[in-house]
């Protein structure tokens, strides 16, 4: 992707529309540039006349579309001209009026963007999808946001192909940890896109719940509340597709989504939080009862059970997910707690992580063939250091408290793993643990070596 300039950063679209007359639209007609002098004027004409009422005669709206997307296709080496076309496109696409008033269907609730969306198509349903990927590959910022949006809300509303969009999509998510300008156009195209039912499961074939996840997660303080709001609603609407709910638990969602029901910083990112997992426990409550009352949700909501909320969908949620989790209540013992932990693929330093629990817990790991110990290995290969470093500790104090624990970890592959977190590339506080986990693994008492 190209470097994005700074004054493309923060650009809104009144501002793009009020460049329109600065862009010198006839040295495109002169240099050959693939759009006429006729062309320019029907683009001319929709910034003296409201947009809704040009998209109100059939043939002015088709002519309009197919001269935005002619400037999209042909020019692509100046922003100001592609930027305008995206912009108007995505008027057409999501109703939004120039009237600023509301006064037509354009901007209501009656609003159908199929309507629209056929404007695009060709006859057997299909869209272009090639220079709005064009775009959101080598973009500016302002750019890549508005074709992520019209490209998501054309493939909702059509017979098209989403896998490519898709692709790109996962693309940024992954190589994202913090926040840039592609990963935010990813994350706003994915909260039109989710909307659709196939594109969930899809997406969520190519592991987009645990982008989501691992991206929620690494936000940390001070984290952009518009940010946290967009990923958590997008985790919200993935929680209605049955085909990908199973990822919640792979990937380590629940912990994180209650993290953000305990913390956030702003009351829409709870509700959808929230929501999130009210339908994932109202559609598997055994798999997910253990999980959620591990993360301690049942004293957050004990007390939001007291506040005062601006939403009253907020005060609904609370009340139904604490009287599922009220109705189904147990108190897990320590071990329920660490496996539920491992389950969640988000282990912390606590109780459960100390000697005396391996003292009176290792020969638990023994059922279904070390199933648990297993997990745990695998957790060896997560990004979080202090996922890595719980997961060293209690493998070696598995070796040490399990009688021949040391062939068990070795034949389950763990020995390599943990050598490979020796390495300068580790942080300290890694290199540390894997080398006291590989000195249990290796010496026959611990305990003088201490």
């Amino acid at each position: 992707m190209k470097s994005d300039s700074p004054q493309f950063a923060d650009l809104t679209r009144r501002e793009v529309l009020n460049k329109f007359s600065e862009i010198d639209w006839d040295s495109y007609v002169h240099s050959g540039a693939f759009i006429t002098q006729e062309e320019v004027e029907v683009l001319r004409k929709t910034e003296d006349t409201h947009i809704e009422m040009i998209l109100g005669d059939p043939t002015e709206a088709a002519e309009l579309v197919r001269v935005l997307m002619k400037v999209l296709r042909h020019i692509t080496n100046d922003a100001p001209p592609r930027q305008y076309a995206l912009t108007r496109i995505e008027d057409i696409l999501s109703g939004t009026s120039d009237s600023g008033s509301g006064s037509s269907s354009f901007m209501t609730n009656s609003f159908d963007a199929s309507q629209h969306v056929a404007l695009f198509t060709t006859e057997d349903g299909h869209i272009d999808d090639q220079p709005f990927l064009r775009v959101m590959r080598d973009g500016d910022s302002y750019s890549q946001r508005t074709a992520g949006m019209s490209l998501a809300r054309l493939l909702i509303n059509s017979k098209s192909p989403m896998e490519t969009f898709i692709n790109w999509l996962c693309e940024q998510l992954g190589n994202s940890r913090k926040n840039n300008p592609s990963m935010r156009a990813a994350v706003l195209a994915l909260t039109i896109l989710l909307r659709r039912n196939e594109a969930r499961n899809l997406f969520g074939q190519h592991g987009g719940i645990g982008y989501l996840t691992k991206l929620l997660k690494n936000q940390g303080a001070g984290a952009n509340a518009q940010l946290l709001y967009e990923l958590t609603f997008c985790l919200w609407t993935l929680s209605f597709c049955k085909e990908v709910r199973g990822n919640f638990m792979e990937q380590g969602t629940i912990p994180v989504l209650c993290e953000q029901v305990t913390a956030a910083p702003r009351e829409k990112v709870v509700r959808v939080s929230l929501a999130a997992l009210r339908n994932l426990y109202e559609g598997e409550a055994d798999t997910y009862n253990t999980a959620i009352i591990g993360c301690g949700l049942l004293k957050t909501l004990k007390n939001m059970r007291e506040r005062q909320w601006a939403d009253p969908d907020v005060a609904d949620d609370v009340e139904a997910v604490y009287k599922a989790l009220m109705e189904n209540y147990r108190e897990l013992s320590t071990f329920e707690r660490w496996a539920a932990e491992v389950k969640s693929k988000q282990l912390k330093w606590g109780l459960v992580h100390q000697e005396k629990f391996w003292r009176e817990n290792a020969k638990e790991l023994e059922v279904n063939e070390f199933a648990l110990l297993k997990e745990l290995i695998e957790l060896l290969r997560s990004d979080d250091p202090e996922v890595v470093s719980v997961a060293c500790y209690d493998l070696g104090e598995f070796v040490r408290f399990y009688p021949n624990g040391k062939s068990i970890v070795k034949n389950l592959g763990a020995k390599d793993l943990v050598m490979g977190k020796i390495g300068d590339k580790e942080p300290p506080e890694v290199q540390r643990h894997a080398l006291q986990c590989m000195s249990k693994i290796m010496v026959n008492k611990w305990e003088f070596m201490r």
